[in-house]
């Protein structure tokens, strides 16, 4: 079972994203994410370009992993997630992120790590505690079907026993590979007709 992280497992009271919480942080603004979004679908700048703008911006506001995290306290698990999560590993299902999301902020909200496969963009960090480099994922958008389809055929599952549960219009590729699919709280028209259960 593989989940989206913003607006599925984590919720935050005004529908932000950490992007946007961190943005607004370190920048004193969040709407740019909705400019570069653009750029992104209009094919002026890469996914990997778009991740650069944004952490990038914190760096150079001197954003310290300390102040990233203490950032997150709007941001907090879904309810019921955390036990979803337990149900599901009791009966031995595996689970993994397909995410945009930041590994720091799940190393945070769930620090013993539940997840067998992570899949997010990453930070580091110096010994300082300041942003020394990141990577941006490649399975956002329609990499989060190609990460599906690679843990389901290193683990040798069949992506009809495969569920994905996610919120919004970059979760669509891994949801229409799965065998299952959840749409939780969807903004996405399209991801709710496609997904086989709505969670409202």
């Amino acid at each position: 079972v593989a989940f989206d992280v913003d607006g599925t497992l984590v919720h935050h009271p005004e529908d932000k994203t950490v992007w946007e919480v961190l943005n607004q942080r370190f920048t004193g603004c969040e709407d740019q994410n909705v400019g570069r979004y653009d750029l992104y679908k209009r094919g002026k700048i890469s996914y990997a370009e778009w991740v650069a703008l944004d952490i990038g911006s914190w760096r150079d506001a001197g954003a310290t992993r300390e102040a990233i995290t203490g950032s997150f306290g709007a941001l907090t698990l879904v309810e019921g997630a955390r036990e979803t999560l337990d149900a599901l590993k009791a009966r031995g299902a595996r689970l993994a992120v397909i995410s945009g999301t930041l590994d720091v902020m799940l190393d945070t909200l769930f620090p013993d790590h539940p997840f067998d496969e992570v899949y997010t963009n990453h930070i580091a960090f110096d010994a300082e505690g300041l942003i020394s480099h990141w990577r941006a994922t490649p399975f956002d958008m329609d990499g989060k079907g190609i990460a599906l389809r690679s843990i389901a055929l290193r683990e040798d599952i069949p992506l009809s026993r495969c569920a994905f549960v996610g919120d919004h219009a970059n979760d669509l590729a891994a949801a229409q590979l799965a065998g299952f699919s959840v749409a939780f709280n969807p903004k996405s028209a399209e991801l709710e007709a496609t997904a086989s259960a709505v969670v409202h």
